[in-house]
């Protein structure tokens, strides 16, 4: 009873680090609006009217490519919980598989006729 209460504790914290992981995706997609718009502001207050000018400003910056850098380690933290779930349920089903094999050999030494 020991080990599955394990395997739920690893899945738990897995669960954990995927919810974090999804927030703080969340936090940094909405900073990088934030900055584009910003970066956009400060471009049409420069005499760039055209969107593609803004956008260009806006790529240029250092804040915004910073931003989008934030947001490509947020995923990454997303797909390493993602892939620690996985892991877990892996060895569950691992486990699962001896406990099967134990009852099976159990069962056919005992119910030899």
């Amino acid at each position: 009873m020991l080990e599955t209460e394990n395997f739920a504790q690893n899945v738990r914290d897995a669960g954990q680090a995927i919810s974090s992981a999804e927030r703080a995706i969340a936090r940094t997609d909405a900073e990088e609006k934030m900055m584009v718009a910003q970066m956009k502001v400060k471009a049409e207050m420069q005499g760039q009217k055209t969107n593609a000018a803004q956008e260009r400003s806006a790529d240029e910056s250092p804040d915004v490519v910073q931003a989008r850098l934030d947001r490509g380690v947020a995923k990454g933290q997303l797909a390493a919980a993602k892939a620690e779930l996985m892991a877990c349920e892996m060895e569950f089903k691992i486990w699962q598989s001896q406990m099967a094999t134990q009852r099976f050999e159990k069962n056919r030494i005992y119910n030899t006729d």
